[in-house]
């Protein structure tokens, strides 16, 4: 596993953020299981959850990366990053199945 290739694809996840490119993450990512279906996310709740990083903390200006952390079956990446609207930081874990490099979760907190 090439771990400067899981930075890259979440560095590119991060970006993916802005409400126009739902299908791209839709490919670069795990399908839900049939039992997890309500965590499934769908184009109408991915364009809110991208109007509320804008409006809440405004455009991407800076990504630092922290970490990643070695989890059964996975990598989880740890990230730092800076809006245009706060001068608070946000941090990002965007965590990538080790057999399909696809993205496995994503938990963002500001």
């Amino acid at each position: 596993m090439n771990l400067e290739q899981i930075k890259n694809l979440a560095e590119e996840v991060i970006k993916l953020h802005d409400g126009k490119h739902y299908d791209l993450l839709q490919e670069i990512s795990l399908s839900s299981p049939p039992e997890d279906n309500e965590d499934t996310i769908t184009e109408e709740m991915y364009i809110e959850m991208c109007d509320d990083i804008t409006q809440d903390q405004g455009l991407l200006s800076r990504i630092e990366f922290i970490d990643i952390l070695k989890r059964k079956g996975s990598h989880l990446t740890l990230w730092k990053v800076s809006y245009s609207a706060t001068d608070d930081e946000v941090f990002w874990g965007i965590g990538f199945d080790d057999e399909t490099l696809k993205v496995k979760d994503v938990h963002v907190n500001w």
